[in-house]
């Protein structure tokens, strides 16, 4: 297997974080959010392209998540490859061989995924308005950190379309 440049910069960007960051959005629409360290220090932006995909700038690295199907995705990270089939509420995903096992619940804006042995490795929390959210991983696993970015952007995508599609209805005068 041929090493990538980038497997060292993700790997130590995942030991600088010490197994959490957060997420915040910018501008009103909320596809763009700046990633922050345990003091506040931002290391990173996220760009979303709605349940396409998503770019992400982090410690020296891009991550390119898109969209190959209906319902699967393939995400970049080093000289890893993520790649994930699913619905909104349950993802499979496989990287480097490793199968993770995730859930989202959207009402309660949660996502967790489990490592093939039952662990929790990863999980995205966030807030109310889809704004915030706490992003925590294994530092123990290698693979977490791919694996809680895909989460964070496929939880926040989903969100944000639920949103969308079904917008308020204007109140009755």
């Amino acid at each position: 297997m041929r090493r990538h440049e980038n497997d060292d910069a993700c790997k130590d960007l995942g030991e600088r974080l010490a197994g959490s960051f957060e997420a915040r959005a910018r501008g009103l629409l909320g596809t763009e959010f700046v990633l922050l360290a345990r003091g506040g220090e931002p290391f990173g932006r996220m760009r979303l392209s709605g349940l396409e995909g998503a770019q992400i700038e982090a410690g020296g690295i891009t991550v390119n998540l898109e969209r190959t199907g209906r319902s699967t995705y393939r995400m970049l990270c080093g000289g890893s490859q993520l790649t994930a089939d699913g619905h909104a509420g349950m993802a499979s995903i496989l990287l480097d061989g490793r199968r993770y096992e995730a859930r989202t619940h959207l009402l309660r804006n949660l996502s967790v995924a489990r490592s093939p042995d039952g662990r929790e490795t990863a999980v995205v929390t966030g807030g109310l308005t889809n704004r915030r959210y706490k992003v925590a991983f294994d530092t123990g696993d290698a693979g977490t950190l791919p694996v809680a970015l895909f989460l964070l952007c496929r939880t926040v995508a989903l969100r944000r379309w639920v949103f969308l599609a079904f917008p308020r209805r204007p109140a009755s005068t």
